[in-house]
């Protein structure tokens, strides 16, 4: 598919193109509901729909993925590689968590050791 169109295929490229026989017909009425689903969610969406997400077309049309699974990427595909983090966890805490002075101590903490250490090197000398 890669090579028909000259870029990576989204997810909902993905579940269209499997679920269509190459005549154009859908391999089942289920899959013809959903195709048809997605279809018409991609034609009212006003963002880029190739962006791999829980919440894109395919993750509305479809529902929560299953634990340790993305659905339309293939074997191997888990949620931690595939979507994005919105929130990046640092240090084992969740930067939307209620301790929303991390990042200024950590800041803090980073220009306290950078002087420890331009002072060491001083002293070095």
């Amino acid at each position: 598919m890669m090579v028909e169109t000259g870029h990576k295929p989204g997810r909902v490229e993905l579940y269209l193109a499997t679920h269509k026989r190459e005549d154009g017909s859908y391999a089942n009425e289920a899959a013809k509901d959903i195709c048809e689903k997605i279809e018409l969610a991609v034609s009212q969406s006003t963002v880029d729909e190739s962006e791999v997400s829980p919440n894109d077309v395919v993750g509305k049309v479809l529902g929560k993925e299953h634990s340790g699974r993305v659905r339309c990427l293939g074997l191997g595909a888990v949620p931690s590689r595939s979507f994005k983090q919105a929130h990046p966890h640092l240090g084992g805490m969740s930067s939307s968590s209620s301790n929303s002075s991390c990042p200024s101590n950590c800041q803090e903490n980073y220009a306290q050791m950078l002087n420890a250490h331009k002072q060491s090197q001083e002293n070095y000398k």
